[in-house]
């Protein structure tokens, strides 16, 4: 069988289940010509599946479930815990494929990849990487996770999108704060988003941010400015729509943790941050801008 005919035999395998599921964005990517694996205790395994021509098949899980303007927490950690989501519909979705195919490897990827999934994407033909450093899909704008599972079959791309489809648009460059968004990439150590997940003390500087900021997890200000953002269907996938929880406190933390994609960061960071809003609201007044009374 021919890597073409192989790739459309797969697509026909996946196609019904993925759709069952709410998956209408799925593509094939070739896992040669990366640029490069990132740290992950995968790595080996990725870099044999690629020396021997093996490929991944990309899931974009779009997330948005409606807005929630006093929210204090990103909106793809509203829902239940993507983590465990992502990986039952992977599971199911190659299900077919493990019948079908016994003795292949299928090995499925939810954030732990060594693979750099906005490239994977892109070179699955299901969008391409905005000026944010996130993948920007027809139809979905950026609110959607980036998912894969790794094959030793041979797989054809799908054609690819508008390599930039940003054109002249900065929108998020000029909604980013801190600066973190520049023409030359992402600078994570400025980015909101990444101090609410870092562990121990802050510097005054990063405490700061979070204080601005108000959110007690990530941030979400270059992705409300995209314009591919704008009027987002919602979710079909149903635990991306169950149990929201936009604003975080002290008092729910503790029940929240188990069902929620931040619990991997720990208990102590999330009560970091909710002290330091608290004290910055505490400091203005519950009239502040950016801060949400009730912390």
């Amino acid at each position: 069988m021919t890597p073409r005919e192989q790739t459309r035999a797969v697509r026909a395998l996946v196609e019904g289940p993925a759709a069952d599921l709410g998956v209408r964005h799925l593509g094939f990517c070739p896992l040669g010509d990366l640029s490069g694996l990132l740290r992950s205790r995968r790595q080996g395994v990725a870099r044999q599946l690629a020396e021997a021509g093996g490929s991944a098949m990309v899931v974009l899980l779009p997330y948005y479930a409606g807005d929630f303007p006093e929210r204090n927490v990103a909106r793809y950690a509203l829902g239940q815990d993507y983590h465990r989501v992502a990986m039952e519909i992977l599971s199911k979705i190659t299900a077919p494929l493990r019948a079908a195919c016994d003795g292949r490897v299928f090995l499925p990827f939810v954030d732990s990849s060594p693979l750099p999934e906005v490239e994977l994407a892109v070179r699955a033909g299901l969008g391409f990487r905005g000026r944010h450093g996130q993948l920007i899909a027809p139809g979905l704008g950026s609110m959607a996770f980036v998912c894969e599972v790794m094959t030793d079959l041979p797989l054809e791309p799908d054609l690819p999108v508008l390599e930039n489809g940003c054109g002249g648009c900065r929108r998020c460059l000029a909604a980013c704060p801190t600066g973190a968004l520049t023409a030359e990439g992402v600078n994570t150590a400025l980015c909101r988003s990444h101090i609410t997940q870092k562990k121990g003390e802050l510097t005054p500087w990063e405490a700061r941010q979070v204080a601005l900021g108000g959110f007690a997890w990530g941030c979400d200000l270059c992705t409300d400015a995209c314009p591919y953002n704008r009027g987002p269907e919602p979710t079909p996938i149903g635990p991306f729509r169950e149990d929201l929880t936009p604003v975080l406190t002290r008092e729910n933390l503790d029940g929240l943790l188990p069902g929620k994609s931040y619990a991997w960061r720990g208990r102590d960071v999330l009560l970091r941050n909710l002290t330091i809003i608290g004290e910055e609201r505490d400091r203005v007044g519950d009239t502040a801008s950016g801060t949400i009374s009730g912390i």
